[in-house]
């Protein structure tokens, strides 16, 4: 029996409210939509191959020696190969009566300003892995096959850590990089106007940065990077209290490398027409030898700067750009 004289439970204002669940006929509507645009992109794929065979792209040519005709076919029927087992994955999850897992495509959550002010901040996994896609579509950078289920599983997995580092930082902006080890070949195809002006060891103006000896963490993953969109550090609180940090202060797991940074640079100024940095210059989370590497965007020289310095300097407007990566 209930006991009217008990006190009633006041809510704790600290828990969030609980977020709609999706049924599984909507999880099953969404899979069902995945399913259907891997379709395009399969029948590219054998399209290609069978132009590939009719152009005897998978015979050696006069110049070759070895498998390289074969070695051209392997690489295009394990592309294909990807494809076709993401899709019959798919299928077979439609078909059964297995239970969906509820990922939100969406995460939205409230940031306190400097000033007290406080705001909403909503990220997009979807229409932000889409863009993306046309990004490096458009700057010829490849991506493999299951490029998207990989970046849906680090979303899945750290939908609670991006919600807090987003109401922590305020960060409003993602990032969505593929395995980058090659700092040469991304810099050619991120490259813009002069492309760069090489500070690290022979002050010279190369058109990549191949062969600078530069050390980053991680950039052999797929990743998913929180940053602020902000053109400059001045323009945003947050940033401009990072203004005149030494080399030596800052947190490496919580700044850029060179390798988003260019990627950043170069899909901000896509969607602006500007250049992250025209005004000030930002710390980077890589080094050259015992150096650490920053940048900046050199509008007189219309090209970007990469430079390595000692930890020990600092200057009013040399600060660092937070970020928290994903993998």
């Amino acid at each position: 029996m209930k006991n009217f004289f008990e006190k009633p439970k006041t809510p704790n204002k600290t828990e969030k409210p609980k977020k709609p669940q999706k049924s599984q006929a909507e999880l099953r509507a969404t899979l069902e939509q995945r399913l259907n645009s891997l379709k395009p992109t399969l029948q590219e794929g054998i399209k290609e191959y069978e132009q590939a065979l009719k152009d005897g792209m998978f015979e050696n040519a006069p110049s070759e020696e070895g498998d390289a005709g074969e070695g051209r076919k392997k690489v295009l029927q394990e592309k294909l190969s990807v494809l076709f087992d993401r899709a019959e994955k798919m299928k077979a999850r439609l078909d059964s009566k297995e239970i969906l897992s509820q990922v939100a495509p969406e995460i939205s959550a409230s940031y306190t300003l400097p000033d007290s002010r406080k705001e909403t901040i909503t990220l997009n996994l979807e229409a932000n892995l889409q863009d993306f896609i046309s990004f490096y579509q458009k700057t010829k950078v490849d991506l493999p096959p299951n490029f998207e289920d990989t970046i849906r599983d680090i979303w899945e997995r750290n939908q609670t850590k991006i919600e807090q580092a987003i109401e922590q930082n305020g960060f409003d902006n993602l990032l969505i990089i593929p395995a980058t080890p090659d700092i040469g070949d991304l810099s050619e195809k991120m490259k813009m106007e002069n492309g760069y002006y090489d500070y690290i060891k022979s002050n010279s103006n190369p058109q990549n940065l191949n062969g600078i000896p530069l050390t980053s963490q991680n950039v052999d993953k797929p990743r998913l990077v929180l940053v602020h969109k902000t053109q400059n550090l001045k323009d945003r609180p947050e940033l401009k209290q990072t203004q005149n940090t030494k080399g030596q202060d800052v947190k490496m797991d919580q700044a850029l490398t060179l390798e988003d940074y260019l990627v950043f640079q170069r899909k901000y100024f896509e969607e602006t027409g500007k250049h992250l940095d025209e005004d000030g210059w930002t710390w980077l989370a890589t080094k050259a030898g015992a150096r650490l590497v920053s940048s900046l965007w050199d509008p007189g020289a219309h090209g970007l700067g990469v430079l390595a310095i000692g930890l020990g300097y600092q200057d009013d407007s040399l600060g660092v750009r937070p970020s928290r990566c994903f993998f």
